[in-house]
């Protein structure tokens, strides 16, 4: 555990929390984490001499391969932020034994807490309103303990599973005793297990065996199968699974698509229909299919037309006769219905929400439970079908409910997840960790480096919902720039540093708009647009046009907006995702599978720039003056930060992260002036499985 109390090293003050060393003028040394750690251990242990392998165990877990380097790495550092002014090391290394810190560290002491009505003598004062005054507060605290709250009462859960990593998608067993779920590990790897909640400090059995990425696991009624997704990029497959849990025998029962990560599936009641998203030849397209697995060779859509990345999530009720769907409108809104099957008729559950994250059915069908995803932040509601009165349930991280069949025992996951903004230097020959560069109590993603102004935009969910917010290069001076009290994303900076553009949902729910921001006057500009949706705007060289991408019949094809009355016109053929436009206008730009690509001004034939088996993000590159580009590389297990060489047109790798410490769809930001790249890092993303046994009922 990090050790939090901040403490000085002879002129220097360390302040654990903040990951900073603050030198004798004031001036703040941001460090890596590691590094921190690293040296608040051998402060805690001063003036022992700490062996290597003590350090790397407690540090990196023991991970050798990885902590060899990180820790000479980190030395290097700390030696560098705490040498004295006479030029006197703070720390020395003991050769073949380890390090040892050479001055005494001062912890401050923890501050004494005394009661803020409280009088000299440390008693507590009763206010000079006397007793008949704390008579009425205890008589209105009484009353507001006994009046009926609108929420459910407090409810102290069963652990079920608490190991390091991301246990996930809990699905328990018909009679609610086991339950299956997806642990997606520190390493990265992910495979399916099953935990005995009636010991849940016993190992779970682990029982797939596979590099693939298996999705949320069903029970039939019987306790004898799962159902789950597994994709296999490698072999770009996706494919259903049914699995005999006892003889871990295998059987594909069906095809899902290979692209995004949509994981949804249940079963009917009766063992007899399989709901999932699918890719089957009868449409041909990503789609709801009800599956009758008492005759494979059935299989149909729920809709042929509409249905295309808008139905997820589902469950069965209890009885077999209705399904409830929660249906995506846009990124920023999705809601749940209830489709009558034998009628085909549907009605309107939930509204106003943008993420639904888990629906179950309470046994006795007149309830659902659901999770939902505002700005990152998770929780959960108890719905009454019926009168549609929905009840928050007061449990932070929410997500992912899941009933047992035979029992009202509801098994849910809580989620959660904190983002800051961090860099890493390009400039260095000594490969190096991510630095934080914006960390607080809130989330802050997709920063933007303004070459012109040197500051950054970004986003942050300080006020609830994510706006636009502008900082120094440091991370101070912050300041909102929008208060849309709606989701925003993709911030992206003109280049004179006088606009950023930007990604809104619109008003009533249905699609998004392009945006723009004038970050003196803060007046906003809406970009015309003949598309309902829209993807990550960037600027073109003039600041006269945006470029982005939209759906059309088919794919997302890269599109271009004039800011004046010019009309809109298309730039790809071939399903551009997200693309910067050159000053000669070159397009340079991503498509859905990997490779990076130019196409030349008034040219309709891209060339290939980067190779697929080099280039593998749609999102997380950027193009540095030089023509140089930056770009994350995400493999298995961890994502390698690379350089593209416009000059010899080589690729080279510079460094490797944890798989996690890059956030998928992250944007990459070069910061010129300090040759630093910004970037999404996770700093913590944990979810646990837990189980209440009696949830009241509204």
């Amino acid at each position: 555990m990090l050790q939090s109390a901040p403490f000085t090293i002879g002129e220097f003050k360390v302040e654990p929390l903040e990951y900073a060393i603050y030198l004798p003028d004031g001036e703040k040394h941001s460090l890596q984490p590691k590094f921190i750690e690293v040296l608040c251990y051998l402060a805690s242990h001063y003036p022992r001499v700490v062996p290597r392998q003590e350090l790397i165990e407690h540090v990196w877990q023991g991970n050798g391969y990885v902590g060899e380097k990180a820790l000479t790495n980190a030395i290097w550092h700390l030696r560098q932020a705490l040498k004295q002014q006479d030029g006197s090391e703070s720390i020395q290394t003991i050769r073949k034994s380890g390090y040892q810190l050479l001055v005494q560290p001062e912890f401050e002491a923890e501050p004494a807490v005394v009661p803020a009505a409280a009088d000299m003598t440390g008693k507590p004062r009763i206010p000079v309103w006397g007793w008949s005054g704390l008579g009425i507060i205890l008589l209105i605290v009484g009353l507001f303990w006994w009046w009926p709250q609108e929420q459910i009462a407090a409810i102290q859960p069963d652990i079920i599973t608490k190991q390091p990593g991301m246990e996930l998608f809990p699905a328990p067993s018909p009679d609610g005793l086991f339950t299956a779920f997806k642990w997606r590990r520190s390493d990265g790897s992910m495979d399916l297990y099953l935990q005995d909640a009636r010991q849940p400090n016993l190992p779970a059995r682990q029982l797939t065996f596979d590099e693939a990425n298996e999705g949320r696991p069903v029970w039939d009624m019987t306790g004898k199968f799962l159902f789950f997704r597994r994709k296999n990029d490698d072999l770009e497959t996706c494919q259903v699974i049914r699995l005999e849990v006892e003889s871990l025998q295998e059987k594909v029962v069906g095809k899902c698509p290979l692209g995004g990560d949509l994981h949804y599936l249940d079963i009917s009641p009766d063992n007899s229909v399989l709901a999932y998203w699918g890719l089957e030849g009868v449409a041909d397209t990503p789609a709801v299919y009800i599956k009758n697995l008492n005759d494979e060779s059935q299989s149909a859509p729920t809709c042929l037309n509409e249905c295309n990345m808008r139905d997820r999530d589902l469950a069965f009720s209890p009885d077999g006769s209705q399904l409830a769907i929660s249906r995506r409108i846009s990124r920023f809104a999705e809601n749940i219905y209830l489709r009558n099957l034998a009628t085909g008729e549907e009605r309107q559950l939930t509204e106003g929400e943008s993420d639904i994250v888990g629906i179950s059915w309470h046994p006795d069908g007149k309830h659902l439970v659901y999770g939902v995803q505002r700005a990152d932040a998770r929780s959960g509601f108890l719905l009454n079908i019926h009168s549609g009165e929905s009840t928050p349930m007061n449990i932070e991280g929410f997500s992912y409910p899941s009933f047992a069949k035979q029992v009202p025992w509801l098994y849910f996951q809580t989620r959660s997840e904190f983002y800051q903004i961090a860099y890493l230097p390009v400039a260095e020959e000594l490969p190096s960790s991510p630095f934080p560069l914006l960390q607080s109590d809130y989330n802050h993603k997709y920063p933007d480096y303004s070459a012109a102004t040197d500051r950054i935009a970004y986003l942050s969910n300080e006020s609830g919902h994510y706006e636009i917010w502008v900082a120094d290069a440091e991370g101070n001076q912050r300041q909102q720039l929008t208060h849309l009290k709606r989701s925003v994303l993709y911030p992206r900076w003109s280049h004179d540093g006088r606009r950023i553009a930007f990604l809104a949902a619109n008003a009533n729910g249905k699609g998004d708009s392009l945006m723009i921001v004038d970050v003196d006057t803060k007046r906003l500009i809406q970009v015309p647009s003949p598309f309902p949706t829209h993807q990550r705007p960037t600027w073109t060289a003039d600041d006269q046009a945006l470029v982005a991408s939209v759906y059309d019949e088919e794919q997302r094809q890269l599109y271009l907006f004039p800011l004046d009355n010019r009309p809109v016109s298309q730039l790809t053929e071939d399903g551009g995702v997200f693309g910067i436009m050159l000053a000669d206008g070159t397009l340079i730009y991503s498509r859905s599978e990997p490779g990076l690509y130019s196409m030349a001004a008034g040219s309709k034939q891209p060339k290939l720039l980067i190779a697929p088996d080099h280039f593998g993000t749609r999102y997380t590159w950027t193009l540095a003056d030089s023509g140089n580009i930056y770009f994350a590389d995400p493999g298995a297990r961890h994502t390698d930060i690379k350089r593209f060489d416009a000059e010899n047109g080589t690729v080279a790798a510079i460094m490797r992260l944890p798989l996690s410490a890059v956030v998928a769809y992250s944007s990459l930001s070069l910061d010129s002036k300090r040759q630093r790249l910004l970037f999404n890092n996770t700093i913590k993303a944990q979810s646990d499985i837990k189980r209440i046994k009696d949830l009241p009922l509204n």
